[in-house]
């Protein structure tokens, strides 16, 4: 009988999930948007294979950055126990961490990890406050051409603000004799977020700083010129309605040889490396202003939301999960949309040679790591402050609703109290 009670013990514990690591594996929630899935799945099965008493399990986020945004903003703000390591951007890593919903990393890592960052991830601990997200890559926003069109021409790539506008209205043309332009010279994304990205890009190139555009009610001239040229662009060589214009729109009008020039992400480099379009579709630097060929960045990585069921009930497997991602051999996984965000897998020429077979952006890569900046958000408003700026910048720049300097005189009004001191 006392042998039947044992046996009757261990088969209801392994019913119930108790006993043994084995029968009770560790659990981890992961959420990861569409666009970092594909390499979130290589990852996760890569740990799951050294890792059998671990199970991650995916939560797959949506595919438009708007829905991203407020499911984000949701969790942080009801801090959210239902997952426990998240796929984010500077945006939300920084406002996460202000809101104290992201756990601090750098006491669970070693020297000899955090040595390895490129120095642009060092500039995002200060920025952050310290280290509240594992790197996945680091990116850039670029300026693409159409080769054939460029070379049916007899043009070279433009290298100045100036060149730009000419060679843009050169490719801006009705083709099809209807009296009604179907080729312009550039396109972008006109949604709010990237408004905010574009004008960036162009006030960087001219000199400015983001939160001096009109001081004390005086429009900043670097921050006008940047503005005016802005609104100029848009106005004489894009596609008419580009507040409307996404990713998909934007990058079918490039493909399809609509456009000349195209301000992206790098996946359109990549795009054109894996489907044999290197040929077709080539990468430039920016067309530099006073300030040289700035371009805006940014960089996606993994938080820990401390409130995580799982990981008040896991630390040391959540924690054994993020520090997985920082081996070299993962981010050569994860480093396929981008650049490389650790110096040993930066320094490997072989692997980087690889690499730009994959996405055509790469040789440029090291280059505009020199140029690129970390955004200056204001701590606990970096979302507002995003979206907030395009909002405003497409009145004076697509719409015409607005003049360049009221437009400027409006955005200082809004951006002060975002970066008012603290009230003692």
């Amino acid at each position: 009988m006392r042998k039947i009670g044992l046996i009757l013990v261990l088969v209801l514990g392994m019913v119930l999930g108790i006993g043994t690591l084995g029968w009770a594996a560790a659990k981890i929630v992961f959420y990861i948007p569409a666009w970092g899935v594909e390499q979130g799945e290589k990852v996760v099965a890569s740990f799951e294979k050294e890792n059998p008493d671990v199970k991650v399990e995916i939560i797959r986020g949506p595919s438009t950055w708007d829905e991203h945004v407020g499911r984000t903003s949701l969790w942080i703000r009801t801090k959210y126990p239902g997952v426990d390591v998240l796929y984010e951007d500077d945006v939300f890593t920084l406002d996460g961490a202000h809101a104290g919903v992201w756990e601090e990393l750098t006491p669970y890592l070693s020297e000899a990890e955090i040595n390895d960052l490129v120095d642009l991830q060092k500039e995002y601990i200060k920025a952050h406050g310290g280290i509240y997200r594992i790197p996945w890559w680091n990116g850039m926003s670029y300026m693409y051409y159409r080769k054939d069109l460029f070379e049916k021409e007899g043009i070279a790539p433009p290298q100045t603000w100036e060149e730009l506008l000419v060679i843009g209205k050169r490719f801006t043309r009705d083709t099809t004799g209807d009296g009604t332009p179907d080729q312009w010279g550039y396109a972008t994304q006109g949604t709010p977020g990237e408004m905010y990205n574009n004008f960036c890009e162009f006030l960087y190139q001219a000199g400015g700083e983001e939160w001096k555009l009109a001081p004390g009610g005086i429009p900043d001239a670097r921050a006008k010129q940047a503005l005016e040229f802005m609104a100029e662009v848009y106005k004489s060589i894009a596609p008419p309605a580009l507040s409307a214009i996404g990713y998909d729109e934007s990058r079918g009008l490039f493909r399809e040889g609509k456009v000349a020039m195209l301000r992206d992400w790098a996946e359109t480099g990549r795009t054109a490396a894996v489907e044999n379009l290197s040929d077709v579709i080539g990468i430039m630097n920016f067309p530099a202003g006073p300030a040289g060929p700035y371009g805006i960045g940014h960089c996606w990585g993994v938080v820990v939301n401390k409130y995580g069921a799982n990981f008040k009930a896991s630390k040391d497997e959540v924690i054994k999960f993020v520090r997985f991602m920082l081996r070299p051999e993962i981010h050569r996984l994860t480093a396929v949309y981008e650049g490389p965000a650790l110096n040993s897998v930066l320094s490997s020429e072989d692997y980087m040679n690889e690499l730009a077979k994959e996405n055509i952006v790469i040789p440029y890569f090291k280059e505009f790591l020199k140029y690129r900046r970390v955004r200056n958000f204001p701590p606990g408003q970096a979302t507002p402050y995003h979206e907030g700026i395009g909002k405003i910048v497409t009145k004076a720049a697509i719409t015409g609703e607005q003049g360049i300097e009221a437009t400027l005189v409006e955005l200082q009004k809004w951006i002060d109290p975002l970066i008012a001191p603290p009230k003692e």
